[in-house]
């Protein structure tokens, strides 16, 4: 009898894979119908083998193996369970049809009852592990939309956030510059006086130096406090660097400072505003001279970085200065944040804000042994 029923199962696999693959196309919804012919060629043809040695040779492992393989496949098409319960059902039905027809009818029962516990160790199989898969793969898409509903709703505060702080910001910038401004009028007529000399004169001169220093920190807030508008316009962002390089070659002599620039890569111009761009080199490169002991050196490399398939133009500054506590690498980018005992805390966030209205990045890496590495990148192209 085993032998019999193994034979008319290979006698007759081409037409009930022919069959089965026709049923799938017609009988069980949309989805099957758009499937590809080849797929479901090559997925039945599994399920027949599979199939024939449970009823052969009592050998779960292929069917095993297959439901594995067919309930991934088919929850990631967002197929329903019960369109792929009904798909395995035909192979009841066409088995059945050509039982009926062929086999003796004294073996009926023994065959019938071989053919129900081997689909009903399919479907319960399937139908559990297509259950278990569909509430991972919701859990998962739950926390997914946790992170991004937590990484939006941040964004959010944030740009709440630095709305009311530049609101207010240029509020008490406005307030303060006039009478500033007078303080400062004031303070030169009486540096110009002939009849202040001496320590009196030089603590005038202080005086004014300091007014003017608040003058540009008024300065820096009140451009903060402004939307960041974009003069775009083709540009090559090696040329910008390395004007800046130029433009601050008193200060680096000042700490007997050597710059090292190399370039990696030849890129295109960029599409950009140059001007933002350059208040972003050079501010990191403040940095950079302020934290450098003297006669240290300050790297700078220019190169192209691909990463997710785009290109990017990467700057990268490196000095040998007194870097960043790691405990301060997500907060040096932040507005107000600063450690030096001068200055508002304002440079950096200005390079993220310049750099992130291009569609770029900005990273600081504490480098292992002493100093600072910043990266900046533009992407290349429809930026």
């Amino acid at each position: 009898m085993a032998f019999l029923f193994s034979t008319f199962l290979n006698t007759y696999r081409p037409l009930i894979i022919q069959k089965w693959v026709e049923k799938l196309h017609t009988e069980c919804g949309e989805q099957y119908a758009a499937r590809p012919v080849e797929e479901l060629f090559q997925t039945i043809t599994q399920a027949v083998d599979a199939n024939y040695q449970v009823l052969v040779h009592e050998n779960f492992h292929a069917i095993n193996t297959f439901i594995d393989k067919i309930t991934d496949m088919r929850l990631k098409a967002g197929f329903l369970l019960s369109d792929v319960q009904r798909a395995f059902e035909l192979y009841r039905m066409i088995l059945s049809d050509l039982l009926i027809s062929n086999a003796p009818k004294q073996d009926f029962h023994e065959i019938f009852e071989r053919l129900n516990q081997c689909l009903a160790y399919t479907m319960h199989r399937f139908s559990d592990h297509f259950q278990d898969m569909h509430q991972k793969k919701i859990i998962q898409q739950n926390r997914e939309l946790e992170q991004i509903v937590k990484k939006r709703t941040a964004a959010l505060q944030e740009s709440e956030r630095m709305a009311y702080i530049g609101h207010i910001t240029a509020s008490l910038s406005h307030e303060i510059r006039n009478p500033l401004s007078a303080v400062k009028m004031n303070l030169q007529i009486l540096s110009g006086n002939q009849k202040i000399t001496g320590n009196d004169k030089r603590r005038v001169d202080i005086s004014v130096s300091e007014v003017i220093r608040l003058e540009q920190i008024l300065n820096q807030l009140l451009d903060f406090a402004k939307p960041l508008q974009l003069n775009i316009n083709s540009c090559n962002i090696w040329h910008i660097l390395n004007s800046y390089i130029e433009l601050l070659e008193i200060k680096f002599k000042e700490k007997n400072l050597v710059v090292e620039t190399n370039i990696e890569d030849e890129l295109p111009p960029l599409t950009a505003d140059g001007d933002k761009l350059g208040q972003a080199f050079i501010n990191i490169l403040l940095n950079a001279i302020e934290s450098s002991d003297p006669f240290g050196k300050i790297s700078v490399t220019f190169k192209k970085i691909i990463k997710q398939k785009q290109e990017y133009a990467a700057v990268l500054i490196d000095d040998e200065g007194s870097g960043f506590d790691e405990k301060d690498k997500k907060e040096i980018f932040k507005p107000f944040f600063t450690t030096k005992t001068k200055g508002v805390g304002l440079g950096l966030a200005n390079v993220k804000r310049i750099i992130k209205a291009h569609n770029g990045f900005v990273k600081a890496k504490k480098k292992k042994h002493k100093g600072a590495s910043f990266l900046i990148m533009i992407p290349i192209g429809n930026n």
